[in-house]
């Protein structure tokens, strides 16, 4: 399995509602110090031979981890998803699982997607979650991403919904949402 993290936006939202400067969003700490990027990576790691692809800048990141980063830098996410499926092997068969580095609950979203499907919630796809099998994918990935619609790859995909609730798939896109799931903290804000 290889799981496929889209980290490399601005984070705009973010930072302008944050009360003062504060990192780029996947490196926000909780009160415990855990970055949000690693209860992602975590979340993934429990999956069997799970092979990590980050799409970041240059944001720090375990050894163990691939980086790549779409061309042009800050394409938007669905060059990131085309250039992760570039760095996977050509021939390999399995499958890989798309999340965003800003999950607030990474364990659930990736406990539902034990198969392949895009996840729903309120009856909204959600279509940076999802899991599809590689050969698929990489069909889907054909062509220039630039700044398009991640739903370009998606509804190439046929994948079966898999409804979760609202909260489940919660992200940070704001200070407010940062706040709420724990990650104000340790940036004098509180």
């Amino acid at each position: 399995m290889y799981a496929l993290i889209i980290a490399g936006g601005r984070g705009e939202r973010l930072a302008a509602s944050a009360p003062s400067p504060v990192p780029v969003k996947p490196l926000l700490r909780d009160a415990t110090g855990r970055r949000l990027i690693d209860r992602v990576l975590d979340a993934c790691a429990v999956l069997p031979d799970c092979r990590q692809i980050v799409v970041a800048g240059e944001i720090p990141l375990p050894a163990e981890t691939t980086r790549v980063r779409e061309d042009p830098p800050l394409a938007g996410p669905a060059a990131g998803i085309a250039a992760g499926v570039a760095a996977i092997p050509a021939d390999y068969t399995g499958d890989v699982l798309v999340l965003p580095a800003d999950l607030a609950d990474p364990a659930s979203v990736v406990t539902a997607l034990d198969r392949p499907g895009v996840i729903t919630a309120a009856g909204r796809l959600q279509p940076l979650l999802f899991r599809a099998s590689f050969p698929t994918l990489k069909d889907a990935c054909v062509g220039d991403f630039t700044d398009a619609p991640v739903m370009r790859i998606v509804k190439n995909l046929h994948l079966p919904e898999i409804e979760l609730p609202a909260a489940t798939v919660a992200d940070i896109d704001t200070w407010a949402d940062a706040a709420a799931h724990g990650y104000s903290n340790g940036y004098g804000q509180d």
